[in-house]
């Protein structure tokens, strides 16, 4: 399956169990139907394309039928709350699948 129209929602947000809220942007078909997710999470900024899109190719990864989500961790870029690397990963993580 080819998609050939990609859906970007930017600055979505995310509650976790504490109130904090973190953002993200979505990018997937723009069609109805059930596709896989792939979630990243990067304190590097998930618009600057250097950092968010140096590994992933979410135009290629969108068009062979993934959802792609790249979210700004805990008091980074766009995300409440401050930043203490790997304080707050398992928990955020885990509130952000959910």
């Amino acid at each position: 399956m080819e998609i050939t129209q990609i859906l970007l929602e930017k600055n979505v947000p995310c509650t976790m169990r504490d109130g904090t809220v973190l953002y993200a942007n979505i990018y997937r078909p723009n069609q109805q139907g059930k596709f896989p997710v792939l979630l990243t999470r990067l304190p590097y900024g998930k618009d600057l394309p250097f950092y968010s899109h140096r590994y992933l190719d979410t135009n290629r990864l969108v068009s062979n039928g993934y959802v792609v989500i790249i979210q700004d961790v805990r008091g980074r870029y766009h995300s409440e709350g401050e930043f203490h690397p790997f304080t707050y990963e398992a928990e955020d993580g885990y509130d952000t699948v959910e």
